[in-house]
């Protein structure tokens, strides 16, 4: 609903002082823990592996030198992981208290006097049906902690279909009519969708941000139970130096393999790697886009994103807006905290690696423009710390691409010199009496140590929490979904390395990014989608093998691991998207989460209407009809009232339509709303007169004398009066 913008508080300066008792705890030595045990490693692994190179190939030119350079890298990630998930075993089995903003909260916190809070919902051509479902479910598990009062909920569109703008406005209609709620939900769609979510945010800030205090934003598929809603807005009021708070939101709703193994993978493992995070993050934490509680006053002050040198890819609009925003809010001395142990809080993933895929390549984009931020001035070490991560979180694919192929081309390369392999002497004296076979094998065998140790904590973790492990599903399920995860994890690993590489060779290319609207629910991915996708893939894989086993056998069996998935990783694909392989996991009680086990009551209510269609959208619209949203706004009196109502009027009387307009008009009504574009829709909806122009004439126009579509959209509405 469009309203005047309010005008926007002072600047806030610099938060307050810091209060005594304020849990840091010790803050450097948690960093220290953390940090020098994954230098020292990554130390002791580069030279041990410098030194294996100089004993396998008796020489080091820049090829070797690049290799070591590579496994220095990609170690030094994995380490550090390693050391995050031990940090988060230790700290939440003996120490989480002590280091957590809410430890020191208390009943009478929840009940004192709220500042007002926007629940705000950005959304782009997501399912509308799904969408006020969410938005329903939330504000019911907020009305029930009986602080409704002080939230306002606001969802955002940039949808450009017309059939989804006009499902937008008529849900947003119902919601507020079920619960009397107009002028505390409220629906705005910008014009013209500039940068992206960021943009959407930004325009909120700019015409309502100076009526609230906090904005929690959501993504279209976030729900947060109201209790833990309420609890964040009472650690704000509490903290005044807290800027932002972000939640680790669990995956739900995961039907395919694809799905329900990351949604196992995130919840199990995920638990460790969150309190390990907050371990050493402190009030340097970082911000994750969604789920996350803002102080608006030092967001619109400080948080404003700036243009990079250049054009898309790598300059332009930022496009992954959060980790800058938690850094500039750092700069400026806000707190940002990571709220581990908030548990009410979910988000749905993707279903196929083909979806991830799509998102991870406008994530990658957004991390690696992160690089012009680095060094930028006045940011905090640790500020440049996420952002590093963030970077090296999409680039460590391509570079564990380059290893592979730099071991291949130095193999290649020794086999065409036709050289006798003649081991040379350790330049370390301690490693003298070891062999090259064995000082490789206890390399490989830290290696996987650390790649696995993440694993081993979280199955000890719920050994010693007997209540943890019944949440799973108990010991059965906990190792087959262990087993399935990890199997399935190191066949997809190769074919996400092989997609971040081809994206990042396509970004080299100055080949930017589309925004796309993400895939929701298990629809399954088709031959031809994935045969396009990773045909590629396989076709790499396989000449790869061949050109290895040409050289020598043993090479093309060490490459195996690695290459064979992406050759059978079509089918791989496929089946992993579809919910029948699933759903048949979940009923043998493998992959299983708390989540499964016991789904939030948000979800439930949500679930329940779904099925039964008893949504905000039910009655009058037809669930996946082609052109729906527009046929409505063009037949329903009442959705064509509530659309027109939302649009701004020309108090001139507008202008009259150009032929091609018209001649548009012409055609929708002769034919139907099918045999027209969507940029023609989408501006014949952007004309108020125009469409009750077109609801004047569907009604006055005798029934014989209309197109079938219309005749049948008549029946149908009449139907269900």
């Amino acid at each position: 609903m469009h309203q005047t913008a309010a005008p926007t508080e002072a600047l806030p300066g610099l938060p307050p002082p810091r209060r005594k008792g304020m849990p840091y705890g010790a803050l450097w030595l948690r960093r220290f823990i953390v940090f020098v045990p994954v230098i020292v490693l990554t130390v002791l692994a580069g030279v041990f592996m410098g030194d294996l190179l100089w004993r396998t190939y008796g020489f080091f030119n820049g090829s070797l030198a690049l290799l070591l350079a590579l496994f220095v890298a990609l170690f030094g990630l994995l380490t550090f992981g390693a050391m995050t998930a031990l940090a988060g075993f230790f700290f939440g089995r003996f120490g989480g208290a002590k280091v957590t903003l809410s430890a020191d909260l208390k009943p009478e916190d929840l009940t004192k006097p709220f500042s007002r809070t926007a629940i705000v919902y950005p959304v782009f051509n997501e399912n509308p049906e799904e969408i006020y479902e969410r938005v329903r479910a939330v504000y019911l598990s907020v009305q029930k902690t009986g602080r409704i009062d002080d939230f306002d909920f606001y969802v955002l569109s940039d949808s450009t279909n017309p059939d989804n703008w006009a499902k937008e406005e008529f849900a947003w209609a119902q919601l507020c009519a079920e619960f009397h709620a107009f002028g505390r939900i409220f629906y705005r769609r910008r014009k013209d969708n500039v940068n992206r979510k960021a943009g959407n945010i930004a325009d909120f800030c700019q015409t309502w941000g100076g009526r609230y205090s906090y904005m929690l934003v959501m993504d279209a598929d976030s729900i947060m139970a109201g209790s833990d809603i309420v609890r964040m807005a009472a650690l704000m009021e509490k903290h005044p130096r807290v800027g932002l708070l972000q939640t680790a939101p669990r995956l739900i709703n995961g039907e395919s393999i694809y799905g329900r193994v990351q949604q196992f993978a995130f919840r199990f493992y995920g638990d460790l790697f969150t309190a390990g995070l907050n371990f050493w993050q402190g009030p340097d934490g970082n911000y994750w886009g969604h789920n996350a509680l803002l102080r608006l006053a030092p967001f619109m002050d400080y948080c404003a994103l700036p243009d990079l040198p250049g054009r898309e890819p790598f300059g332009g609009k930022i496009l992954s807006h959060d980790f800058v925003e938690a850094a500039l809010m750092r700069r400026v001395d806000w707190e940002v905290w990571l709220l581990w142990d908030v548990n009410g809080t979910y988000e749905e993933g993707p279903q196929s690696l083909i979806d991830n895929a799509k998102r991870d390549r406008r994530w990658l984009q957004g991390n690696l423009q992160h690089t012009w931020l680095l060094f930028a001035a006045g940011l905090r070490s640790m500020s440049r710390l996420h952002l590093f991560l963030g970077i090296m979180g999409y680039l460590a694919s391509t570079l564990w691409f380059l290893f592979l192929f730099m071991s291949t081309m130095v193999a290649v390369n020794l086999q065409m010199t036709n050289l006798s392999w003649i081991p040379a002497e350790s330049t370390i004296p301690q490693l003298m009496h070891l062999s090259v076979a064995e000082q490789g094998t206890i390399l490989f065998g830290a290696t996987l140590i650390l790649l696995f140790l993440p694993k081993l904590l979280a199955f000890v973790q719920c050994l010693l929490s007997p209540q943890r492990m019944r949440s799973f599903g108990g010991l059965v399920s906990i190792t087959g979904g262990m087993l399935v995860e990890t199997i399935y994890s190191a066949l997809t690993a190769p074919v996400v390395m092989l997609f971040h590489s081809k994206f990042f060779l396509w970004l080299l290319l100055g080949r930017k990014v589309e925004w796309v609207t993400q895939q929701r629910g298990a629809v399954g991915t088709s031959w031809k989608e994935a045969a396009a996708a990773h045909g590629n893939q396989s076709l790499l894989a396989l000449a790869w093998l061949s050109l290895a086993f040409v050289v020598k056998p043993i090479l093309a069996l060490w490459l195996l691991p690695v290459m064979g998935p992406a050759l059978i990783s079509i089918p791989l694909s496929v089946w992993s998207s579809r919910p029948g392989p699933g759903l048949a996991l979940r009923h043998l009680r493998v992959l299983l989460t708390p989540e499964e086990l016991h789904p939030p009551t948000e979800y439930v209510e949500m679930a329940r209407r779904m099925e039964e269609e008893q949504t905000v959208l039910a009655g009058r619209f037809e669930r996946d009809a082609t052109r729906e949203g527009i046929t409505r706004a063009i037949v329903d009196p009442y959705v064509n009232a509530v659309h027109v109502s939302l649009m701004e009027h020309d108090s001139t009387g507008g202008s009259e339509p150009t032929p091609q307009v018209k001649e548009t008009c012409d055609r929708l009504m002769a034919d139907g709303p099918q045999s027209v574009d969507d940029g023609s829709l989408r501006a014949i909806a952007s004309d108020p007169e125009l469409m009750v122009e077109l609801h004047r004439k569907i009604w006055i126009t005798p029934f014989a004398d209309l197109a079938p579509w219309w005749q049948h959209a008549i029946e149908r509405y009449r139907r269900a009066l």
